[in-house]
């Protein structure tokens, strides 16, 4: 027998947070609808609206309400589940941009998919002389790393590996490790983490 791990109250909250803003993003987007007209229309601030869009608030409920009469929607839209959801398509310029604890810029490839196992990531990474601003992390489960563009310094314990285009690593998330871009552009690294457990926010992203 399998025994799920549950979820805190927080973390539910979280998920909650990100499918509002996920629907609340791609329906503005399909009836083609910017982000300032809708800030005409609702009163709200663009601030919030983005900040609710990239799911990194919960809206009361007057605000969803708000929102609802100007998008002809039920409020009860935003809190449905995609029933048998198979797949979401991630479109280039459209995607969410998150920046994480460690400094990284990430743009989120899954967002919106419901009861992912894997959570992937085009990482824009730091430049080698503000290295000292990144620190050696460590998570639980597993990471794969592929090099997109650029060049990469990766630490991984207390060894230095240097990474190109079309350079891959898989390891252990215990292993202390951390990337450091040596290119005069910052390179970039498509990242993958499997933790157990956890569907979203495994890179650790703050607001």
């Amino acid at each position: 027998m399998v025994i799920k791990p549950s979820k805190s109250a927080a973390e539910n909250k979280d998920d909650l947070a990100r499918r509002i803003g996920f629907k609340l993003k791609e329906l503005r987007k399909s009836m083609g609808m910017t982000m300032k007209r809708l800030v005409e229309e609702t009163g709200l601030s663009a601030p919030l609206i983005s900040r609710i869009e990239n799911g990194l608030v919960m809206p009361s409920v007057p605000t969803l309400e708000m929102l609802s009469n100007v998008l002809k929607i039920d409020i009860g839209y935003f809190f449905q589940k995609n029933e048998n959801q198979e797949y979401v398509v991630s479109r280039k310029g459209r995607r969410s941009m998150r920046v994480s604890k460690r400094g990284y810029r990430a743009e989120l490839l899954a967002e919106g998919m419901e009861e992912c196992f894997m959570e992937p990531v085009i990482m824009t990474l730091k430049e080698k002389d503000k290295e000292e601003e990144v620190p050696l992390a460590t998570h639980e489960g597993q990471e794969f790393i592929y090099v997109l563009e650029g060049k990469v310094e990766l630490t991984m314990g207390i060894k230095k590996h240097s990474l190109t285009e079309g350079d891959a690593v898989y390891l252990k998330g215990s292993t202390p490790h951390k990337g450091v871009s040596l290119s005069k552009k910052p390179a970039k690294t498509l990242n993958v983490h499997l933790i157990p457990g956890r569907r979203t926010e495994t890179f650790q992203t703050k607001d």
